[in-house]
């Protein structure tokens, strides 16, 4: 493989790793020094890693909207957890399956609304059955479920409403279910092929930390190194109760630590087994493989736990990405990348068409070294609303603690993240700003030591062009609430989400 791409006149296949709630410095490659990741490593030295790649509205459901739409979360209003995705938008299935794909979708969707959480006899946590049609967005291979974390008592959906019992660790099964696929989508004597579009959505490394016995033991928790910032709360704020009592919290986290790393060298061992396959199937050289996550995890950073929060923990997260026959080798890239620029950068690299409606930015002439970083870049980080979810738990926003914090401290926020800054306001005004180049660990709210008028005007100008741009009203969670069906989780009035957006 050499470093310079070989320019192939085949369109390309997309191989789309997409893991649940993994933080950007859970690889070795990222430099941490702790964790196995041997496949991650080879797939970064031999394409591309994004290094400020970001989660703009960190928590699962609205996170794959913008993932699969191209949009920002008031654009295509999938604002929390079990909203529904509208089947109107141009999505990566859909616009794929109409370039001429074969298009497979395997594991966690969450992306369907109320309509579709339910259980089945094998476990109780939204494991809803979709039904073939608009609901699967132009994926036509499908083996998936709603949303489950029971990663050893899972079940799965084809095309009928029985559900299909995993047996053994569920990314196991899920990855020989994406090995089937490829190497029916790559047969070898075909000289004219189809190309091929495949997600492949693992659960793990999300809540409950568990893992295989064979990857858990190569951690032993009392040797691990945690994070300077665990356990270290901003001012104000309570360490999460989730985390235990005082005495013992470093004890918990360390062994959460311990299964959460245990989990990511698991998913890895299995990324090795599709990029291996595609070497034998002969197409590793003609396949964009992606790797990336829907947000990160707090585990103990800041005293807090999960997601949501505008921390790095929770918004930085991987992206690596190879194309041998697009990409030059070992590319480091530090132009922030969110959610929404992964859609058209994908279809850049296929010389596709962007359709009408799509909101983030085609960055494949970087990737392909065709044009210089975008040095001053931001992204914006958002939440909506105090709840995690609408629908069912709506009723108990109040006393809400499913994000391990007791009310008041899930508050709405906008924000933006550079290549050096994270700069936060909530509605009452500035509240976090951190200079991530000098205080990587975000220990420094330069806000609460300076006041308002250390944030500089430049963040604060960008920040105000990110809200005109996206035609954000910044309202309180009671306004979004009245524009949501809670029993569907799908935005009855879109419009009402935004304001006029600047010209």
């Amino acid at each position: 493989m050499s470093n310079t791409p070989q320019h192939s006149r085949k369109q390309p296949n997309l191989l789309f790793v997409l893991v649940d709630q993994m933080r950007h410095v859970a690889m070795g490659c990222a430099g941490n020094g702790q964790i196995r990741t041997p496949n991650l490593d080879r797939l970064a030295d031999e394409g591309a890693m994004f290094n400020h790649a970001v989660s703009n509205i960190s928590v699962c459901t609205p996170a794959r909207a913008c993932i699969l739409t191209g949009r920002y979360p008031l654009s295509h209003t999938v604002l929390t957890n079990n909203s529904m995705l509208p089947n109107e938008l141009p999505s990566m299935g859909k616009i794929l399956k109409a370039a001429g794909y074969a298009t497979g979708h395997i594991g966690k969707w969450h992306l369907s609304g109320e309509a579709y959480v339910g259980a089945t006899q094998h476990n109780d946590f939204q494991n809803g059955y979709i039904p073939p049609g608009d609901l699967r967005h132009g994926f036509d291979y499908w083996a998936v479920h709603h949303c489950s974390h029971s990663y050893w008592n899972a079940t799965y959906f084809r095309d009928t409403p029985e559900p299909i019992v995993v047996n053994g660790w569920e990314p196991d099964t899920q990855t020989d279910l994406a090995i089937d696929f490829i190497r029916e989508h790559t047969p070898q004597t075909t000289p004219e092929r189809r190309p091929f579009a495949l997600v492949v959505s693992w659960g793990p490394p999300h809540t409950p930390f568990t893992a295989p016995p064979e990857f858990r033991e190569l951690y032993d928790p009392a040797t691990l190194e945690l994070r300077e910032n665990v356990l270290r709360p901003p001012t104000g704020f309570p360490i999460a109760h989730d985390i235990g009592e005082e005495g013992t919290r470093e004890e918990v986290l360390r062994e959460w630590t311990a299964n959460y790393y245990g989990a990511i060298t698991s998913l890895d061992h299995n990324l090795g087994r599709l990029l291996d396959t595609l070497d034998q199937q002969g197409v590793a050289d003609e396949t964009i493989v992606v790797f990336t996550s829907d947000h990160g995890e707090m585990l103990g950073s800041h005293g807090q736990m999960y997601k949501v929060q505008p921390w790095d923990e929770s918004v930085r997260i991987p992206f690596v990405m190879r194309y041998p026959d697009g990409i030059p080798t070992g590319t480091s890239i530090d132009t922030v990348l969110g959610h929404p620029d992964i859609l058209p950068t994908l279809l850049g690299l296929m010389r596709l068409p962007l359709p009408e409606g799509i909101e983030g930015d085609d960055l494949s002439a970087i990737l392909r070294g065709e044009a210089p970083e975008i040095a001053d870049r931001s992204t914006l980080l958002l939440w909506v609303c105090s709840a995690l979810t609408w629908g069912k738990k709506w009723t108990d926003v109040d006393v809400y603690r499913g994000l391990g914090a007791p009310k008041g401290f899930v508050r709405p926020y906008r924000g933006i993240r550079t290549q050096t800054h994270t700069y936060v306001e909530d509605r009452a005004g500035p509240w976090l700003l951190y200079d991530n180049e000098h205080d990587p660990w975000q220990l420094n709210n330069l806000v609460e030591t300076g006041g308002p008028g250390a944030v500089p005007p430049s963040l604060q100008r960008e920040l105000q062009d990110w809200l005109e741009r996206t035609g954000d009203r910044f309202e309180d969670t009671e306004y979004y609430k009245n524009l949501i069906d809670l029993e569907t989780g799908l935005c009855t009035d879109p419009d009402g989400l935004t304001r006029c957006r600047e010209a």
